[in-house]
């Protein structure tokens, strides 16, 4: 089982749905596919030298939400429309594979 992350909320399924069968393994793929994909695009906009501690942080509590907190302290832009965005992005490329 994988444990739920801060931003699984906007990890959007829909559509991928009739692909994956209702196979939760690859329901759970997917899910970690997405996450992963928001991490790095969170990493890559956050400060370098701001990574270990949110990291660290994020690794012992992955579902608390003061991690919005945090992002938004170090990150100009707006956290949660960047991480829709990958969503979306790693949703179609998902679904371009799929089809």
């Amino acid at each position: 089982m994988t444990k739920k992350t801060f931003f699984d909320k906007h990890l959007d399924l829909t559509g991928l749905e009739k692909h994956l069968g209702g196979d939760e393994e690859h329901v759970l793929i997917v899910q970690r596919t997405m996450r992963n994909h928001v991490l790095s695009a969170i990493l890559e906009i956050m400060p370098k030298d701001k990574h270990q501690s949110f990291l660290t942080d994020f690794m012992s509590q992955p579902e608390a939400d003061r991690h919005w907190d945090v992002l938004r302290e170090h990150i100009k832009d707006d956290v949660e429309k960047i991480v829709k965005t990958e969503v979306s992005r790693v949703k179609k490329e998902i679904l371009k594979e799929l089809k």
